[in-house]
């Protein structure tokens, strides 16, 4: 045999057994990396604990909220119409719309919502978002208002919003950043109570109460 091809033999050998050397090690490696994986375990009842304490503190801070928007509207005379309540997803003031807007518009009456501002002085100093929902009875409605010379037609569903969008407005001028409110118009499909079976002077306190602009806090 040549001394070239002998060369050239080894030469592979030795490439072949650096080949096989590699191969172990990734096998060792992929081994040593299972054994890891395997010994370390996620200790789910810890993890469930945190998320709990999370969750309950966030919710007794809500209630301290509550109850604090309460002794407000109890101490404060002049406050229109507001009711306050825990629901399951945040803190709910319920303002009446009969106390600030006239039947039919948009438009806040002039003064209303100034006796929430000891209300919304007290929920600014929180991170909570607020989402303004606007909500009307279940009559039908129908009818044109003029924008910039133009008819628009009016239904509940733009009724609510625009409704809620007044209070929005307010309460940015209040001092409350953009991007912690929401604003929503559901119409007459969310209501308070049911008017079902329901005549008279009882059917009309519902629907009054049905009719309303309610702050989620959250």
């Amino acid at each position: 045999m040549k001394l070239q091809d002998l060369a050239s033999q080894a030469e592979d050998d030795s490439l072949t057994s650096f080949y096989i050397s590699f191969s172990d090690l990734m096998v060792l490696l992929g081994v040593f990396f299972v054994m890891l994986l395997s010994m370390s375990k996620v200790d789910i009842g810890s993890f469930e604990k945190v998320k709990t304490s999370f969750s309950g503190s966030t919710k007794g801070t809500l209630i301290e909220l509550a109850s604090q928007l309460r002794e407000v509207v109890e101490g404060v005379p002049g406050v229109p119409g507001v009711s306050v309540h825990m629901a399951e997803d945040g803190v709910r003031l319920d303002l009446d719309t009969g106390a600030l807007f006239d039947t039919g518009s948009a438009s806040v009456k002039e003064g209303a919502l100034e006796p929430l501002t000891p209300l919304l002085e007290t929920v600014k100093g929180t991170s909570y978002t607020i989402d303004v929902e606007g909500h009307t009875d279940d009559l039908p409605l129908y009818r044109f208002y003029k924008v910039d010379d133009e008819k628009v037609l009016e239904t509940n569903w733009s009724l609510s919003g625009r409704r809620a969008a007044s209070v929005v407005h307010f309460l940015l001028q209040s001092g409350f950043k953009q991007d912690r409110l929401r604003l929503v118009g559901y119409a007459s499909t969310r209501p308070l109570k049911s008017i079902k079976d329901k005549r008279g002077d009882e059917l009309q306190a519902i629907r009054a109460e049905n009719r309303r602009v309610s702050l989620l806090i959250k």
